[in-house]
Formats: structure tokens, C-alpha cells, sequence
């Protein structure tokens, strides 16, 4: 009885390419993915972080109390995501490398010597000499941080997206994994990597984020810890610090997992629809590979309407597990 069970469950496709998912992307004791779309720019000098503490989300004194690496937006001054980074602590007190999509890191660079002014900070574009790697691994396994000339630093957003690997550029592939653990699945590029961001639902970079479209909280910055409300004023402050108080935010990034084998290519910004209703637009997508995408989409009516329509395909709209485990206020409100 239990063979012909299980035999059933082996010859249904469905299932086996599902088991052959779950091996490949999620029980990998450890997976390193060189993430080429990203930059880095080095931020120096004594007034460094007093320069950033005007410009970002987030609050510097973190770094005071111990922080490595921290998870900041730079917004302009209508409160729209400009630029979505992870800021690092570099070799001594006033020195960080930003991280950011390299489309956009000349920009970022731009931006910043615009607020500059006379401040005692210099502001170097450093992506050639150094790599970028993503360490994803189980939580239970500790790394060392920074030994030599490769520097770890977990990920400040969150635990499942593992650590972040900073190295000269001359590192080997085959000297980090000695350095880390000879267990380590070494990968070409950087789609997994990808693809465990659009599983949880983590937005990074213009692809995910298009220049000056979107509000901070939207793109879920207060759940990733990168937001502070508590800080001194920086801009885009009041608008972000208005959304927050009332305690209304009808569209956030969400993960979509396709219920079909997606065949065609899918434009970016397709409308996301109830599957009854054609007309109705609860969302865009911004983001699809293999069967799971990201949308910015209205929660409420989302997660009412339970089976959506992108395309011409099926899709469910997800609630992802590391949202704060009480169901925020927009999900209480109505329009």
C-alpha cells in the first residue's frame, strides 16, 4: 500500500519537480553567488558619518553600538526611494563601503558630492578593486567576519538571505571557500540568489526599484530594518515619518508564486489582477524568475481575491513569513 503511494507521488510530475526545487534551493548546506549587479562606493573621512546621517533612512549611531553592516535608503525630497543600499563598516571608525545596483552607483556618487559641501568626507567609486559575493548558508552555522583581505558581514535585513562577502578583487573563488568551509556550492552568477529574494520577497536594486517611484515603506525598509524613526531630520524624513504615523500602507513588495510554467516572456509593470475580474489592478509586477515574481500590490485586496491574474497566467499573492507577526494596521483599514 505505502510503495504504491509512494510511487504515485513519484510519477506525478508536478511533485517530483517540486522535491527537485526544494533540494536545489533551499537544503544547499551552502551556496556562494558572485552578485556582479552590485557596486560599491567608499565613503571617508571625519565627518562621514555625520555626512550620511543627513542623507539615509537609517541611523548611523548604529555603527557606534556595535553594527557591521546596515540597510538604508536614500530618498528624494518628495520621500521616493532613490537608492536602496547596504552600508558597511569599513577599516577604521569614519570609513563605510555603500553598496548599491551598479546601474545606478555613478549616481549615488553624484548625489552625494551634491551634499558634500565643505564637509571633511571624501567619496571614492572603488568597485574595481573589490568583489561582492552573497553567502547563503543554514542559520545555525557561524562564519568569522573579516579575516585578511575577505570581509563578512551578515545581512542586517534578514537572516535567510545569509552574508555578504566583500573581497580584494584578485581573491580566489577557491580561497574564500578555505578560508569559510569546504562544504560551500560555488555558483556562475547570481539567479539563485535572485530567485531566494523573490521567494521571501525582498526588493534590491532599480530592476526591483525603479529610480524615484516608490515610498521607503512600501518597499517593506521599516520590516528590514531599514528605517529609523527616531533619528534627526534627512530627506524625504517627513513624508516617510507621515505614512508611518497614520498607520497606512496599502501597497507593499510581495512575493507571487505562478501556478503555471511560465512560457512567455512577461514585460516588467504587467498589471496584477483578480482572476474574476479583469479589469481590477491590484498591483504591478517588477520582477519574475522561474515561478515566483515580485509586485508592488495592495494587500488588503490582495490576500481578500486570494487567486490573481498576471498575463495570462495564474498566480497566488504570498504573505511572506518575516513580516511582523501581528497584522499591520493596513491590513485593518479599508480604502
Amino acid at each position: 500500500m505505502i510503495h504504491k503511494q509512494v510511487n504515485k507521488l513519484l510519477n506525478n510530475r508536478y511533485v517530483t519537480n517540486q522535491f527537485l526545487r526544494n533540494v536545489n534551493t533551499e537544503t544547499s548546506a551552502k551556496v556562494l553567488y558572485p552578485l556582479r549587479s552590485r557596486a560599491l562606493l567608499k565613503i571617508a573621512g571625519q565627518d562621514a558619518s555625520a555626512f550620511l546621517q543627513g542623507l539615509i533612512t537609517n541611523d548611523m549611531k548604529h555603527f557606534e553600538e556595535g553594527a557591521k553592516s546596515m540597510y538604508a535608503m536614500f530618498l528624494n525630497n518628495k520621500g521616493r526611494v532613490m537608492y536602496d543600499t547596504l552600508i558597511h563598516k569599513w577599516d577604521n571608525d569614519e570609513s563605510f563601503l555603500i553598496e548599491c545596483d551598479k546601474k545606478l552607483i555613478s549616481l549615488l556618487q553624484k548625489h552625494l558630492k551634491i551634499y558634500k559641501l565643505k564637509r571633511k568626507v571624501e567619496i571614492e567609486e572603488v568597485d574595481k578593486d573589490f568583489k561582492i559575493w552573497a553567502l547563503i548558508q543554514p542559520e545555525t552555522t557561524t562564519v568569522p567576519e573579516i579575516k585578511n583581505d575577505v570581509n563578512i558581514y551578515k545581512d542586517p535585513r534578514l537572516a535567510d538571505l545569509g552574508y555578504r562577502i566583500i573581497s580584494s578583487t584578485d581573491t580566489k573563488v577557491s580561497h574564500i571557500i578555505e578560508m569559510i568551509g569546504k562544504d560551500i556550492v560555488p555558483k556562475d552568477n547570481e539567479d539563485g540568489y535572485k530567485y531566494l529574494r523573490y521567494k521571501l520577497g525582498v526588493s534590491e536594486g532599480a530592476e526591483d526599484l525603479p529610480l524615484g517611484t516608490s515610498f521607503p515603506l512600501e518597499a517593506n525598509c521599516d520590516y528590514l530594518h531599514g528605517v529609523s524613526f527616531h533619528k534627526g531630520c534627512y530627506i524625504g524624513q517627513e513624508l516617510t515619518a507621515r505614512i508611518h504615523h497614520t498607520g497606512v500602507v496599502r501597497k507593499r513588495i510581495m512575493p507571487v508564486k505562478f501556478n503555471q510554467s511560465i512560457t512567455k516572456h512577461i514585460e516588467k509593470d504587467t498589471v496584477i489582477s483578480a482572476v474574476n475580474n479583469s479589469k481590477s489592478n491590484l498591483g504591478k509586477l517588477k520582477g519574475v524568475i522561474n515561478n515566483y515574481g515580485i509586485g508592488l500590490i495592495r494587500i488588503k485586496e490582495a490576500l481578500d481575491a486570494k487567486v490573481l491574474r498576471v498575463s495570462n497566467y495564474s498566480v497566488e499573492v504570498l504573505k511572506p513569513a518575516w513580516w511582523p507577526l501581528e497584522a499591520p494596521k493596513e491590513l485593518q483599514k479599508n480604502e
